[in-house]
């Protein structure tokens, strides 16, 4: 019934604009309660525990597969219909992330806009030049590290305080509510400009974090709930105050959601998600990562790591096409030179179990190994590769840091 009435306030809303705000690494257990009941929560399933390829399909509404992105060497081709491409009202991708730390990119443009074939715009709001109707979304710090009051780049805060986990998990509590604040500050923005009232706000991440569950810390690997389940709230005057806790929403669901707030039409064939008139159901979706971490040219190691997963609200089913000597030749490398090596060392059995298994169950999912095997069948079914783009030497080796 809650499902019921949320997708009726969306079958008769019209707003004018939509505003995105894409906190970096919030996980879903992390929003406290007061925040969520403010709109419309509910719980969503990650396109990918990694940045690049989750925003390349909160901008087109494509599984990772389809669009093609799999790391910041990736460029979502040309071919593919984003956000940013609406016709007839103003649109801007504001990357937010360094709010409270040190850049790691430093006078580069950072790779997220790449991926998204974005341009940075020299503005401090994601509202600022922009007249109605207008879409923006908004990448925020959220809870990336460095966390808490840290002012130096993530690399430093692990050396630093990276061995207590205690200590790592309120710092990053308190990262939670300083990208709270940030996002409030939006929402005053809009209340002061006089179009809240025509406004959809949407609060939703690109992943989750690991705060030592299997002996990891930060993303990406190894595939866990805690990684894949993040938050998206809706607010609107207009949308009903309540939490859904027996649904599944999606990444890809979000660019049709918005269409249908702006009353537009499209190609929904288009889209590997669905509006939430439609998409409010506990289906099993899919998630995915991949990356490179260590050289192929090392005698029987790819130095490639990558898993899928498929979801709902109960749990999910995860599997890796990485071989086990792939995946501890990678972990043995993080263990000496990755700056979190002072946590995973501490807790170095936890590591080597995490992973040990090339196939693993995590909750109470309702659907069976085959029916999993069939989601990621059909959602590789039109499978490309990204427009590739080499980065530079340092990017490499900055965002090497941040990812190990």
């Amino acid at each position: 019934m809650v499902a019921n009435s949320l997708r009726a306030s969306f079958r008769d809303l019209s707003v004018s604009n939509v505003f995105v705000y894409v906190g970096d690494a919030v996980r879903a257990d992390a929003i406290p309660a007061e925040f969520a009941n403010q709109g419309a929560s509910v719980r969503t399933v990650a396109s990918s525990t990694h940045s690049p390829a989750s925003f390349a399909s909160l901008a087109t509404g494509c599984y990772p597969p389809t669009h093609g992105v799999r790391s910041f060497n990736d460029r979502l081709p040309e071919s593919l219909t984003r956000l940013f491409d609406l016709p007839g009202v103003d649109t801007r991708f504001l990357n937010s992330i360094f709010a409270y730390a040190t850049e790691y990119h430093g006078s580069d443009v950072d790779p997220i806009h790449s991926v998204l074939n974005t341009e940075p715009d020299a503005v401090s709001s994601p509202f600022e030049g922009l007249e109605p109707p207008f879409v923006t979304m908004e990448r925020g710090p959220g809870g990336h590290a460095p966390y808490g009051d840290h002012t130096g780049t993530a690399v430093e805060y692990f050396e630093d305080r990276g061995g207590d986990r205690q200590t790592i998990q309120a710092d990053y509590e308190r990262s939670i509510e300083l990208d709270i604040e940030v996002f409030e500050s939006r929402i005053k923005e809009l209340a002061e400009r006089g179009i809240l009232e025509e406004t959809l706000v949407i609060y939703t991440s690109d992943h989750g974090e690991l705060l030592g569950e299997g002996g990891a810390l930060g993303h990406n690997d190894p595939m866990r709930p805690e990684l894949v389940y993040v938050p998206t709230i809706f607010r609107h005057p207009d949308v009903p105050q309540e939490t859904l806790g027996d649904t599944s929403f999606h990444h890809t669901d979000l660019f049709p959601t918005i269409l249908t707030a702006l009353g537009r039409d499209a190609d929904w064939d288009q889209f590997d998600g669905k509006s939430l008139v439609e998409a409010l159901s506990d289906t099993p979706r899919p998630c995915f990562w991949e990356n490179q971490f260590l050289p192929d040219k090392i005698p029987g190691i790819s130095g490639r790591l990558g898993y899928e997963g498929v979801w709902d609200s109960g749990g999910g089913w995860v599997r890796t096409d990485s071989s086990r000597l792939d995946r501890y030749s990678v972990l043995l490398g993080k263990l000496f030179r990755s700056s979190k090596r002072r946590y995973m060392r501490r807790h170095i059995g936890e590591c080597f179990r995490s992973h040990w298994w090339g196939q693993q169950t995590f909750g109470n999912p309702g659907f069976d190994d085959d029916q999993a095997q069939s989601v990621l069948e059909r959602a590789k079914s039109d499978a490309r590769r990204g427009e590739r783009r080499d980065l530079s030497e340092a990017e490499t080796e900055r965002l090497r840091d941040q990812d190990t």
